[in-house]
């Protein structure tokens, strides 16, 4: 094993304290916690390249300098996208995902020094601090249709778009309230038929999805 390889697996068990103290369990540098409604709240550690003489260096056995820290909430009944393969939630599964950055005060993207002990430390407060108050505050389903409610899709990360509105009304069917989910819907069409560009490819898909839910009377105004 190469010596920064050495240095990720450190980082990763150092996470561990924390994370395995609130409720986190540990796979290689990704940590799941089981939530209500069958929801996962998710950590991971992701390495990165560094730059050298301004030259970026592709991640490699020995090459990887940076590290950033991956949130994310997977909850199962928006399954629009696929589920994972396995009992264990990878960031990539979760519907809603954060960089740790991004829920710091200063809210900027941040990559730390992997080989920083200082940088482990700031880290390591950052996660106490606000990664898992960030996490817990979706403890369940009815929390994460609040969280739509006040901030739409921006409550689902900054990588989110209005698409998630497909999601959230899946979330409603799953809950019986088909009521919510279609008046979501005819909001979300109404939006995509008001587009300067309307992305008719989408529009096409938008009405497979209603098809498949047995909302087809709701695909009048689409292309």
């Amino acid at each position: 094993m190469t010596e920064n390889r050495e240095i990720a697996k450190s980082i990763g068990a150092a996470f561990a304290v924390p994370l395995k103290a609130a409720g986190f369990r540990k796979r290689a540098n990704s940590f799941n916690r089981r939530a209500r409604d069958g929801m996962v709240h998710v950590v991971s550690i992701q390495l990165g390249p560094y730059e050298r003489f301004g030259e970026t260096v592709a991640p490699g056995s020995d090459l990887w300098g940076r590290f950033t820290v991956n949130l994310g909430v997977y909850v199962p009944d928006m399954g629009r996208l696929g589920s994972p393969r396995g009992s264990w939630v990878n960031e990539y599964n979760c519907q809603l995902r954060w960089r740790l950055g991004k829920v710091m005060p200063d809210g900027l993207d941040q990559w730390w020094d992997l080989r920083d002990r200082l940088s482990l430390e700031e880290v390591l407060s950052a996660v106490v601090d606000y990664a898992i108050p960030k996490l817990d505050s979706y403890p369940d389903a009815d929390s994460v249709l609040a969280a739509y409610a006040t901030e739409g899709h921006r409550a689902f990360g900054s990588i989110a778009n209005r698409s998630v509105a497909l999601d959230v009304a899946d979330l409603h069917i799953a809950r019986g309230d088909q009521a919510s989910a279609e008046d979501l819907l005819r909001w979300y069409i109404d939006q995509l038929v008001s587009d300067r560009e309307p992305h008719v490819p989408h529009q096409a898909y938008v009405r497979e999805y209603l098809a498949e839910r047995g909302m087809g009377h709701l695909d009048g105004p689409l292309r």
